[in-house]
């Protein structure tokens, strides 16, 4: 049996006949858990899965939702085109902020997922965008912007078998057998989707809705889509012979 401890359950040497019953202290503990017979992994139990680099990942995640948070506390007061102007802004100031906590702690706080220099020029599309538009429509269709050119970005990186942007992705992500092409590729249609998204809710929607999709919605279809295309571009593990 694979990802079970064998010296969780010894070796019966009772004589011909005798009662076999099933002794509590043989019950497996670890990273495989046993219920009704089927064995029940963990991330521990999964050789592609590096806990550590998961932890790593925690602020980059904090990052994005008080991201959300702020832009959606200085729209519904102050509008959207200061919103999108303080949220660009913000994001910029957190690169010199970041580099400035590795050198006070010494420690590698990754504030953008690894990806700060293709992290840094979204930022300053959009803070370009924000700045040179007037309509709160054009606004609302910011996403659609920066989500299409994300998906053209990790497009071409693709075509080069995600020599770049996968690359640098998988040095970051929790997995250690991804395939850097196919996450590239993966990661295209995240940008792509969530530009069809932002789309139907600025056009559909009303403009409260759109907000607290921006806010909240936006970031759970995010983390959904992305992790969808991580598992997809995981390399299948070969079957284990018994």
């Amino acid at each position: 049996m694979t990802g079970t401890d064998r010296t969780a359950f010894p070796e019966n040497n009772s004589p011909p006949g005798a009662h076999q019953g099933t002794d509590a202290s043989a019950t497996p503990t670890g990273p495989s858990e046993q219920v009704s017979g089927i064995a029940i992994g963990t991330p521990d139990s999964d050789p592609g899965v590096d806990i550590a680099r998961l932890r790593s990942s925690l602020p980059a995640i904090a990052t994005d939702i008080g991201m959300g948070l702020l832009f959606f506390v200085v729209a519904r007061y102050e509008g959207l085109r200061t919103a999108a102007l303080v949220s660009a802004g913000t994001g910029i100031a957190l690169v010199p902020l970041q580099w400035g906590i590795r050198r006070v702690t010494g420690k590698r706080i990754d504030l953008f997922g690894g990806m700060a220099l293709f992290g840094m020029g979204m930022l300053a599309l959009s803070a370009a965008f924000s700045w040179w538009v007037q309509s709160d429509l054009a606004i609302q269709l910011k996403g659609t912007v920066i989500g299409g050119a994300v998906a053209i970005a990790y497009a071409i990186d693709a075509i080069f078998h995600g020599r770049w942007l996968g690359r640098r992705l998988t040095m970051y992500l929790a997995y250690t057998d991804l395939d850097q092409r196919r996450l590239a590729i993966g990661m295209s249609g995240v940008g792509a989707a969530l530009a069809a998204l932002n789309t139907v809710f600025a056009l559909g929607m009303s403009r409260e809705v759109w907000l607290m999709y921006s806010a909240w919605g936006d970031t759970i279809a995010s983390m959904v889509l992305a992790g969808t295309a991580v598992q997809l571009a995981r390399r299948p593990v070969a079957a284990e012979s018994a």
